[in-house]
């Protein structure tokens, strides 16, 4: 029997044989769907046992709309096969109304035997749904659990990719083994380059870039790299030849080549020199001289490999807390493992002293976080988009935003935003939903776009504390927008950025408007420069005395190119568009003026008597 809710699924005979053969209990579906149309029943069978076959068939038909009731057949099919992330796939459908008809109680029971089924999005959709902390805990950690036997397996199916956030300029670099960075590498690697090599083999090692996982390729660059005596890749053709991967295990080779690598100053190297003392010749002194010498480079996983030590031999340190702060560490460098153990040591308490649920949550959610599962999800909604497939990516971040993914819910935003009559799926208030999810878990264009769309709905309270947390997140279009709240007088109260309180109320100030544009200017990005630059001269002139003539000739020619002055001037000339020259020199009724620029405050103007 294969799951206990999934519904009955009526009107096709042949339908209701193969869910049957399947193991479904059918309860709940039948009145959402029409099953009324002709099916043939070698196309389902040919493919029940071939869990890639029928995901693929699943979502082929849901994006050409070709019969929704096959759709969900082979997507419950697939579940009991295998892959339960396509019962939340159906949650999701069921939840917005996308294609299926909406029903948020049938949404809800899938997205709960997805995650009892190991479902990844699933068990992070709950977590993010819940307000209980044991069962945020509970449910990251169980994805926690999944992606570290993902991970320690390190097989070259298993895809480690990268996510991309979609407008960064960061997408030409996932185009895989066609990429022409990748291309350029590769040629240099075949040239001899042993930087080159080194890089193209870690590249094949973790699956970088859109490149698939290749042990074997990935030993041979690295192994030609560590010929060659390059540091990084005798490292890492040591750690292959130790584990066997790419090529024999060998013990004896491996650490001949780690030797090499600690002599060159590799901090990886010591602390793998130190796990063969301990594990091959259970010399626990002789691990800890070598984790010790590692840990003080900064290795991650001799911070860890310390903590196990002391753990298990008590071997060395007589603070009783040693080994859980250098878990905790070990954590926050990015081991994994660390990361767990910080975790459950943090909601169970460690000597004593009471476990701490919110801080074991946080810690779980920076493993949970990294999960495969999702990145390869991400890869495959990248790729969809820039093939210009818009409404299969839209779908795809569509699901993974229902799953809590903050990348996913920007792109999806984004994606609304950008080719709204291109997506044939109508999702309910695409752009500004999932913009705010988005924001809501921190990320500051997220937060800046909220911000805009609140003060355009004339909520004016609410924009000036979401402009606020962007402008933490160092956006300068925080900045920017609380300096239009001082300038326009829009009482709005007490708003605290960076721990300094400002104080907006219904009178104009046009000096904290200036304090900070000019903040947002320091940011030093063209954005900055020309969002805050532009209006914070502007605004410098215009509240100068009535006697000061509006234009101004800005001097850029002769000041030093990278000059703050020099900086200004350019983007302002930019923005009239013109090429003005001469000195910082206003005339109007016998007064000379000049632009003084306090390099320590704002812009400022003085005039004398000519």
């Amino acid at each position: 029997m294969c799951y206990e809710y999934m519904g009955e699924i009526v009107h096709n005979s042949m339908v209701k044989r193969l869910a049957l053969e399947a193991g479904l209990i059918q309860k709940h579906i039948a009145p959402f769907f029409d099953c009324t149309s002709s099916a043939s029943q070698s196309w389902i069978r040919s493919s029940l046992k071939q869990l890639s076959s029928l995901t693929s068939l699943a979502k082929e038909l849901l994006e050409s709309n070709n019969n929704t009731c096959r759709t969900v057949v082979i997507n419950l099919l697939a579940s009991c096969y295998g892959n339960p992330d396509t019962l939340f796939e159906l949650a999701t459908l069921l939840k917005t109304g996308i294609v299926l008809p909406r029903n948020q109680l049938l949404a809800q029971e899938f997205t709960l035997v997805a995650a009892s089924q190991g479902s990844v999005l699933g068990n992070l959709a709950l977590a993010g749904a819940s307000t209980q902390c044991p069962l945020q805990y509970a449910y990251h950690g169980k994805v926690s659990e999944q992606f570290l036997v993902q991970w320690r397996k390190a097989t070259s199916e298993d895809l480690i990719a990268e996510r991309v956030r979609l407008l960064h300029g960061d997408l030409p670099q996932q185009e895989g083994e066609t990429d022409q960075v990748f291309q350029f590498l590769l040629m240099q690697a075949n040239q001899g380059n042993a930087d080159a090599q080194a890089n193209v083999g870690r590249m094949y090692y973790w699956g970088q870039g859109g490149v698939e996982r290749n042990m074997e390729e990935a030993f041979e660059m690295q192994h030609a790299a560590a010929i060659q005596e390059h540091p990084d890749a005798l490292f890492d053709t040591g750690i292959m030849l130790m584990k066997g991967q790419g090529t024999e295990k060998n013990l004896t080779k491996a650490r001949v080549y780690l030797e090499k690598a600690a002599k060159k100053g590799s901090k990886g190297a010591y602390g793998t020199l130190g796990y063969i003392e301990l594990n091959e010749r259970k010399n626990v002194s002789g691990a800890v001289h070598y984790f010790n010498m590692s840990h003080q480079l900064g290795d991650t996983d001799s911070t860890h490999n310390l903590a196990i030590i002391q753990s298990f031999y008590n071997a060395f340190h007589p603070d009783p807390y040693y080994a859980h702060t250098m878990f905790k560490l070990a954590s926050e460098r990015g081991h994994k493992d660390s990361t767990m153990v910080a975790a459950e040591q943090l909601i169970q308490g460690v000597h004593n002293r009471t476990g701490n649920c919110a801080n074991a949550v946080k810690f779980m959610m920076l493993l949970s976080g990294q999960s495969n599962i999702v990145t390869r999800h991400m890869r495959e909604a990248a790729l969809e988009y820039q093939a210009g497939r818009y409404s299969s990516a839209a779908l795809k971040y569509l699901v993974l935003a229902e799953a809590g993914e903050e990348m996913a819910q920007y792109n999806l935003a984004w994606l609304c935003q950008e080719f709204p009559d291109q997506i044939k799926y109508s999702i309910p208030a695409c752009t500004v939903d999932y913009f705010s999810r988005s924001a809501r878990q921190g990320y500051g264009p997220s937060q800046a776009y909220l911000a805009n769309h609140l003060w355009n709905q004339k909520e004016y309270y609410e924009s000036a504390r979401w402009y606020a947390k962007a402008a933490e997140n160092s956006v300068p279009e925080g900045l920017f927008g609380l300096g239009y709240f001082s300038q326009d007088g829009l009482a709005v109260g007490v708003v605290t950025l960076n721990s300094t309180s400002f104080y907006f109320g219904p009178q104009r100030n046009v000096s904290l408007t200036k304090e900070l544009w000019y903040q947002c200017f320091q940011m030093g990005v063209e954005e900055a420069a020309v969002g805050c630059g532009l209006p914070l001269l502007w605004l410098t002139i215009s509240s100068t005395p009535f006697t000061t003539v509006a234009m101004v000739l800005v001097p850029y020619r002769h000041l030093p190119t990278h000059s703050f002055l020099h900086t200004v001037a350019h983007y302002y000339n930019r923005a009239i568009n013109s090429v003005l020259a001469g000195y910082t020199l206003l005339r109007f009724q016998g007064n000379e003026c000049f632009i003084i620029f306090d390099l320590e405050r704002h812009f400022s103007c003085e005039c004398v008597t000519v």
